[in-house]
């Protein structure tokens, strides 16, 4: 698993020892992307290494291009966005844009145009030979069990998944500060084999707890220790039953 902080231009920016996410939405809607060349010269002096975009809603034809200066600059071929267009043909559209620029698209699941697991295979199929890819929220869903329910049926698209924590209704905290229990997540996650990117996404003002969170989380992962006959029991059946309920849809 690789670990990203996403930070956003402009919200005390804090350095951190690991690769990061820019968060360009809040931005967009302030200053328009008329100005993002200004903000690549402007993110050079913090010697950020970004490895994704998050930019919002995408949709329609030439949706990608008005962000490639910003890629090109930050020398990063990712964009995360939440799907802007409700047909399959857009969908596609956006993709084969994608695909001449060399830009990977991955898309925000429980927004607009994506909020249900059947919605996530019906497009699959349509986009070939276009590769679907999926960014999960943990915070976004009901409960643990619901977040693993959608993670397991669509494993082999998810790409990213947003660590930040909730408590009543505030959301975006520490991952330490809230209802969901991360290290437990943390450790179904490598349980499971996942592999690719986690992202610690909190609020402005939290965003000094990178550092400490990202160290705890490290050193849990790291740490030896005998496997949980109970998490890994628990898991299996939670497995069986969702694959069970699959096959009678």
């Amino acid at each position: 698993m690789d670990f990203l902080v996403s930070v956003r231009p402009g919200r005390g920016v804090v350095r951190v020892g690991v690769p990061v996410e820019l968060d360009i939405r809040d931005y967009l809607r302030v200053h328009g992307d008329e100005f993002l060349p200004l903000l690549a010269i402007e993110l050079e002096d913090l010697g950020l290494d970004v490895r994704q975009v998050r930019v919002g809603t995408l949709g329609g034809r030439g949706a990608v291009e008005r962000y490639l200066r910003l890629l090109d600059y930050l020398n990063t071929e990712v964009m995360v966005a939440s799907m802007g267009v409700s047909d399959n043909e857009g969908v596609v559209d956006v993709l084969d844009e994608a695909s001449m620029y060399g830009v990977r698209v991955i898309w925000e699941f429980g927004r607009k145009s994506l909020n249900n697991v059947d919605r996530v295979f019906e497009i699959s199929r349509e986009v070939e030979p276009h590769r679907l890819n999926i960014a999960l929220h943990v915070a976004r869903e009901r409960s643990l069990r619901d977040f693993l329910r959608n993670f397991i049926l669509m494993s082999g698209y998810v790409k990213v998944i947003y660590y930040s924590n909730k408590r009543g209704g505030n959301f975006g905290l520490p991952v330490f500060d809230g209802i969901i229990d991360y290290l437990k997540l943390t450790k179904i996650l490598q349980m499971l084999k996942y592999d690719e990117s986690l992202v610690l996404s909190y609020s402005p003002e939290y965003a000094q707890r990178y550092n400490e969170d990202l160290e705890a989380l490290s050193t849990f992962i790291n740490s030896p220790g005998d496997v949980d006959k109970r998490l890994s029991k628990a898991l299996e059946n939670l497995m069986n039953k969702i694959m069970s309920e699959q096959s009678l849809t």
